[in-house]
């Protein structure tokens, strides 16, 4: 093959939706380190609703900074707005990455199946000699044991869920198999043309995940009419200059659980040393120490919630803080 040819090969793109603290960065990151381990560098386009990058940092911390091609889209769900500058960064992307693999990572309030169509209708545009990118697989994380909570504050559950390949029930370990099948049950109806496949911590067969079904139709493309699906959703980040109490901030999070529905970030833990990395979601808290690559430029927590009290949130999250004066 002439060095030519080499340049014009399409770059497979992969688009990877779920809903807030799914497990769609965990399926990532086994994805990119599938892709690190063959010796290719992938392309990564993440999408965040907040303003801070904080699943891009998160995939820093594997150590595998350089052997990634980030871009990020901050402040907004690409599904929203569809406009050229998407294109122009999976186009950046492609370009840069030069036949190998672009993961797009959208918010977890994106319809997906739109982000599909869109991301379809920009790689169909004609590029010149540029190098071009064609549509592999797309894949909707599905947190399991919440998947009811989660349809009661986010009506836009079953937009997020057609017109992608690939369904993955995730969280298995935290749930059990009779209300699996009635989830299972519930997608299917949504979305009779998906592959269903289950998983705990997105431990699956990415073969499965990046691979469409036979006889999948382009269902993305025939969704008419745009929905927001943000609509009613706050995401606001927050400096946490001083270190913090990481058992009273869990217990403040639990308090306002119907109403933040997503919390993540990098802080510093009272008496210990380094930055934390934290991921919450309700019923879920973890932290662990973030040794990534990137430099954070400060300690920061982004909360994302419907109908939030926040002025009474924050105020509870200043006695987080040791050090604070009351």
């Amino acid at each position: 093959m002439s060095e030519l040819e080499v340049q014009r090969v399409a770059s497979p793109v992969y688009v990877i939706g779920g809903f807030l603290g799914s497990g769609k960065t965990t399926l990532l990151k086994r994805l990119l380190k599938r892709e690190i381990e063959r010796g290719v560098k992938p392309g990564v386009l993440m999408n965040e609703f907040g303003e801070a990058d904080v699943d891009g940092a998160s995939l820093a911390a594997g150590g595998d900074a350089d052997d990634i091609e980030l871009r990020s889209i901050l402040n907004g769900c690409m599904c929203c707005d569809l406009s050229g500058s998407v294109a122009e960064d999976l186009k950046h992307l492609i370009g840069k990455v030069n036949g190998a693999p672009v993961f797009i990572e959208t918010t977890g309030l994106a319809a997906t199946g739109q982000v599909v169509g869109a991301v379809r209708q920009a790689l169909e545009r004609p590029h010149d000699s540029q190098p071009h990118g064609r549509l592999a697989a797309s894949v909707v994380v599905i947190d399991t044991p919440r998947f009811a909570d989660v349809r009661r504050v986010w009506p836009a559950v079953r937009t997020q869920l057609r017109g992608v390949d690939t369904l993955l029930l995730n969280k298995m370990d935290l749930d059990h198999d009779s209300h699996v099948r009635q989830v299972e049950a519930k997608i299917r109806r949504i979305n009779p043309q998906a592959r269903v496949l289950r998983a705990s911590f997105a431990d699956v067969d990415l073969e499965a995940i990046t691979v469409r079904p036979g006889r999948r139709r382009d269902a993305g493309l025939k969704i008419a009419k745009l929905t927001d699906t943000t609509r009613g959703f706050q995401s606001l980040t927050v400096s946490i200059l001083q270190p913090i109490d990481l058992s009273k901030l869990q217990s403040l999070l639990k308090r306002f659980h119907r109403s933040v529905l997503r919390a993540k970030g990098f802080v510093r833990i009272a008496g210990a040393r380094g930055v934390q990395e934290v991921q919450w979601v309700p019923g879920q808290f973890v932290a662990r120490p973030y040794a990534g690559a990137r430099a954070l430029r400060r300690a920061h927590l982004v909360v994302i919630g419907k109908r939030v009290r926040w002025q009474r949130f924050f105020e509870q999250l200043d006695r987080c803080i040791p050090s604070a004066k009351r």
